[in-house]
């Protein structure tokens, strides 16, 4: 009778341990030194990353949420290294681990190139010895993950009824509770981008790995760049791995954006961490810029926006009607 209950507190508080247990590097001590020791931690990778050239065969990626890890993921697949796609992977558990999760297959790659490619832990390739990792403004991640969260939702035919607040409404409502979290925003967001280098710190002071920063504001220039450096393909491919929602859905893009207040206290306070470390590596240029991908997904021409919405593909849902003024099915009663 009681088990239910049970089962989800214990989901609740296993996510929360997750997460306390992540967000454990430059995490104690007053501000002055949480800022410190995120400098400090900003130049020793800037001191071992991209330095040597090696093998594609032992480059793998850490695949942060939110800050284009899916097309750092195709490109390295295409580049022909140990491309994986995991968010709760750190530099620790990609040296002992072996990669049996799905990934998907890239456009430009054959379907033998993509069963026959690399694996981290198989293949007799050996552990990995470079390391990707790309970086974003923490508050940008947060709208990536808003807008992440919205086109799930999207797919449900009470979406309209369901769909989640501004993104501003519940950050206000964090900041006036620091434990109510927003529940929209998958977990894997609120990862700190610093906690995905647990346990390679040591091995980049020792010279033993390189840690290849990637800013996803000028992810194109960083990518084009490494693989150059490191890889040694200038040719190597970028692709555009997800389209922008927010480019031809205007609600969208004005309920994902920060105010200046949200963002400052995103930035400042909630990942002071992250944002420290993304000041000094990426220099915080072009933060409001996407990357610039080099093909794109979509054939059609973006339609002009006229203030109207088209009516569903699900036009017979039962116990409801569409009302084109809103936008939205009218439901007579919730769904049993």
């Amino acid at each position: 009778m009681h088990r239910l209950p049970i089962q989800l507190w214990l989901v609740a508080a296993c996510a929360r341990a997750s997460l306390e247990g992540w967000n454990s590097i430059c995490a104690d001590g007053s501000r002055f030194k949480v800022k410190r020791c995120s400098a400090d931690l900003a130049e020793t990778i800037r001191g071992c990353g991209g330095r040597r050239l090696v093998p594609a065969t032992k480059c793998t990626n850490l695949a942060v949420a939110g800050a284009a890890s899916q097309a750092v993921n195709w490109a390295l697949m295409l580049a022909g290294g140990l491309a994986q796609h995991v968010h709760t992977r750190t530099v620790a558990s990609l040296l002992t681990v072996k990669d049996f999760s799905r990934n998907s297959r890239p456009k430009g790659m054959s379907g033998p190139q993509y069963r026959k490619r690399p694996l981290l832990g198989r293949n007799d390739v050996g552990r990995p010895t470079c390391f990707f990792w790309t970086l974003r403004e923490p508050a940008k991640r947060i709208e990536s993950g808003y807008r992440h969260a919205v086109q799930l939702m999207a797919s449900h035919p009470l979406f309209s009824v369901r769909r989640p607040p501004p993104l501003d409404d519940l950050m206000a409502a964090w900041r006036a509770n620091a434990t109510r979290r927003p529940k929209a925003i998958q977990e894997n967001f609120m990862r700190t981008q610093i906690g995905y280098l647990r346990g390679g710190i040591n091995l980049c002071r020792r010279k033993a790995i390189q840690i290849v920063p990637l800013c996803t504001e000028t992810l194109t220039d960083d990518w084009a760049a490494a693989a150059t450096r490191v890889l040694g393909d200038p040719d190597a491919r970028l692709p555009q791995a997800h389209a922008r929602a927010i480019d031809s859905d205007p609600r969208l893009q004005n309920e994902s954006t920060l105010s200046y207040e949200n963002r400052r206290w995103v930035n400042r306070e909630v990942f002071l961490a992250d944002h420290v470390v993304w000041r000094v590596l990426c220099g915080g240029r072009n933060a409001s810029t996407p990357y610039a991908p080099t093909k794109t997904l979509s054939r059609r021409p973006p339609t002009r926006y006229t203030g109207r919405c088209s009516r569903p593909h699900n036009r017979h849902l039962p116990g409801c009607h569409w009302l084109p003024g809103k936008c939205r099915w009218q439901c007579n009663e919730p769904p049993r």
